[in-house]
């Protein structure tokens, strides 16, 4: 029977600048922001947390998440302003709902300090925050993958903007969650 001072033997430090974390190989990480010291959720599947290559890319694009986020942000501007994005019905539904469909209320909460009545979807887009940080394996390219969950406001709406990165810190898809 494996002893508690075997587990503590099997498990490694994240090669991260930002936090000092621990994990279990072949073990899922789920750590909430009180556990991890990360303003936002972080997770990784548990297959990736047996691959030491995997995780040095865990770690450096941990490192670097909030541009990644600026970039996302970037991304879905774009796609907002350009109609022919594959992405601007996607992206101009989340913001209208948020806009327009949830109640003068409730919008109000989600945009504090501003009419949201008055608001661009493009200006929308700054009250994004990062919300999750993870990585899995994609399941159509089976390649190591990158996932940020941007939202207004999670305490008010459950729904995401979700960015997906690939190992170069390219964007390959974005899609909206609740």
């Amino acid at each position: 029977m494996p002893t508690l001072q075997d587990k503590e033997d099997t498990t490694m430090k994240l090669n991260c600048k930002r936090i000092d974390f621990t994990y279990t190989p072949g073990e899922e990480i789920f750590a909430f922001p009180e556990e991890s010291g990360l303003p936002f959720l972080f997770d990784v599947e548990k297959e990736l947390t047996a691959d030491p290559t995997a995780m040095d890319a865990v770690g450096e694009m941990l490192d670097e998440a909030e541009k990644l986020a600026e970039k996302a942000k970037a991304a879905i501007k774009a796609a907002l302003a350009d109609e022919s994005s594959p992405y601007h019905d996607l992206v101009t539904f989340f913001m209208q709902f948020h806009r327009d469909d949830v109640g003068s209320d409730i919008a109000a909460d989600l945009f504090p300090g501003t009419d949201p009545a008055k608001l661009s979807f493009i200006e929308m887009v700054d009250f994004l925050r990062l919300k999750r940080f993870g990585s899995l394996v994609d399941g159509e390219t089976g390649q190591q993958a990158f996932i940020l969950d941007l939202s207004f406001n999670p305490e008010i709406t459950d729904e995401l903007m979700v960015v997906y990165f690939d190992l170069n810190k390219e964007i390959f898809c974005i899609t909206h969650e609740s």
